[in-house]
């Protein structure tokens, strides 16, 4: 929805089997961005149809992918959602994150986060490693100068970032590429696992938005359900 930007990848087409369950049973990990919930109501409203079915854990029910047409169909004051049921816990469900990239100048960034957290310079594979462990919230990629930027601070400090500067997302590390020493930077970031998404749906603690990405080896049909059956 205007945030995102994929890799080219072609998938397989799977027919998969669609049920519809009470929105009540589902729970959400994650946060929701407003403008591309406004932007899913109006157009929802405006077609009457429901076309992208959620993806959804069955054991526990929480949902891996759909958090904007969850929260829209609650908003509306639907009670039923059309579903995939899913064993997450199978190795065919791949779990990764979307990686913030921001446009523009890097040093003002660099400044920005200097007044806001800890930033120490390291090496590309040590600052890397460094996230991976958890000892830090994130590095700047590309690296410059022999250095990669490691940040290290408290969780909500992406959420001040994304609050003083316009961010976007992509899929995989391939975007780099595209990147200039005066044209932006991404932000690399730990995956969450299985298990902590399982418990921030399961606490109601949610993670912020775009923080997981549920990757399937194949890609599944949309549908054609008037929004009023889900009521």
């Amino acid at each position: 929805m205007g945030v995102e930007r994929w890799s080219k990848v072609k998938k397989p087409l799977q027919i998969m089997k669609v049920d519809i369950i009470p929105l009540e049973e589902v729970k959400c990990h994650e946060e929701v961005i407003e403008d591309e919930l406004e932007d899913f109501i109006k157009s929802l409203k405006n077609k009457g149809i429901f076309y992208r079915p959620i993806l959804v854990d069955r054991n526990t029910k929480v949902v891996l992918d759909g958090h904007h047409r969850v929260e829209g169909l609650r908003r509306l004051g639907a009670k039923k959602v059309p579903a995939i049921l899913l064993d997450y816990q199978t190795d065919e469900i791949c779990l990764y994150t979307w990686f913030p990239i921001i446009m523009g100048d890097p040093q003002k960034l660099l400044d920005f986060l200097k007044d806001n957290a800890e930033v120490i310079d390291l090496g590309k594979d040590e600052a890397m490693d460094r996230v991976d462990k958890a000892e830090a919230i994130f590095c700047i990629l590309p690296e410059r100068e022999g250095i990669a930027k490691t940040v290290i601070g408290e969780e909500g400090l992406l959420d001040a970032v994304k609050d003083n500067f316009h961010m976007e997302y992509v899929d995989t590390l391939d975007f780099l590429e595209k990147l200039s020493d005066d044209k932006g930077v991404l932000l690399y970031r730990r995956a969450p696992t299985k298990e902590e998404v399982i418990e921030k749906a399961l606490s109601g603690d949610k993670f912020p938005p775009k923080t997981t990405r549920h990757y399937l080896p194949f890609r599944y049909q949309d549908i054609r359900i008037k929004i009023n059956h889900l009521f």
